[in-house]
């Protein structure tokens, strides 16, 4: 097991601690839903700066539904020797923010720790140690897909119309926004940029270039290992090593998660989905709001 040092800074473990028991107290006396947002804001803050960062660290940094479980599973069959008999994916690749809204502490795991974030890259622009492979994905496809992960496991009632009208106009958590800043990269991170659609058009080619772009020595036997191994087929068979459990909350209260079809988190991982479920107007819609905020990204022109 290759170990290195993580480093944590003292100052911020202190202020982002004093920050959360203040958080708490405040809960205590006013329970609505902006203290609760609060109080999980700095517990994740400070669920970060006890995790600490190492210059090894590897964040697959994506929006929801754009391939973030099979690029981590990828770099685990890139780094390790790629066993498939771990209890779930987090014990092999953290998530920090989940094992925040769990109360967890995230799985200590050897270096290159592999580190799954969603997080917007405002989180990252001061800086962090490591490297970051930022999976790309059409919007539209990406529109579709988290229609029914809403729906299986987000609590999410609506209907398709209503899902789509906040995919486009919502400002919480909105994949233009997200993705335009992450590709602009204002603060220069050290940003690997991998599509989705090129990992299906061309598995091994993109996978090779990664491993290279990496420095991560790769052979023939890794290589058809990983094809392997992150197969539909294969991501299917584990699908319940992969996905959130019911069980992950069940001692928490007010958690997003609602995990009603378990066996729907690998569901189709195709290309072109989007332009098949999007009606005309939403489509039209859609390349509207594209054209405003990332028309002028070139690695994104197919998206459009």
């Amino acid at each position: 097991m290759i170990s290195e040092r993580v480093h944590r800074d003292g100052g911020r473990m202190l202020r982002t601690r004093m920050c959360h028991a203040m958080s708490k107290a405040r809960l205590q006396f006013f329970q609505g839903a902006e203290s609760r947002e609060a109080e999980l804001e700095q517990r994740y803050l400070r669920y970060l700066a006890e995790f600490g960062e190492a210059d090894s660290d590897i964040y697959v940094s994506t929006f929801s539904k754009s391939g973030t479980t099979w690029m981590q599973l990828i770099l685990y069959q890139l780094t390790t020797a790629g066993a498939m008999d771990f209890d779930h994916l987090f014990d092999i690749s953290p998530w920090v923010w989940y094992s925040s809204i769990r109360n967890t502490v995230p799985a200590v795991t050897p270096a290159p720790r592999l580190l799954k974030s969603h997080d917007d890259y405002r989180r990252f622009e001061k800086g962090r140690r490591g490297r970051i492979v930022f999976v790309t994905r059409d919007g539209r496809d990406v529109c579709v897909s988290l229609y029914h992960h809403r729906r299986n496991f987000k609590r999410f009632e609506g209907s398709f119309d209503e899902h789509f009208e906040d995919f486009l106009y919502g400002t919480d958590y909105n994949w233009f926004e997200h993705t335009r800043r992450w590709l602009e990269n204002s603060s220069r991170l050290p940003v690997i940029y991998i599509r989705f659609e090129d990992l299906k058009r061309s598995f091994e080619g993109t996978v090779r270039k990664l491993a290279a772009t990496l420095d991560i020595a790769v052979n023939d036997e890794i290589i058809a290992r990983t094809l392997d191994r992150c197969s539909f087929q294969s991501m299917k068979r584990h699908e319940m090593q992969l996905g959130p459990r019911n069980s992950h909350f069940a001692t928490t209260e007010g958690v997003p998660y609602l995990v009603k079809n378990p066996d729907q988190f690998i569901r189709r991982g195709e290309i072109g989905e989007g332009l098949t479920v999007l009606s005309k107007e939403q489509l039209r819609a859609y390349d509207e709001r594209f054209d405003r905020s990332l028309k002028h990204l070139p690695l994104l022109a197919e998206y459009r």
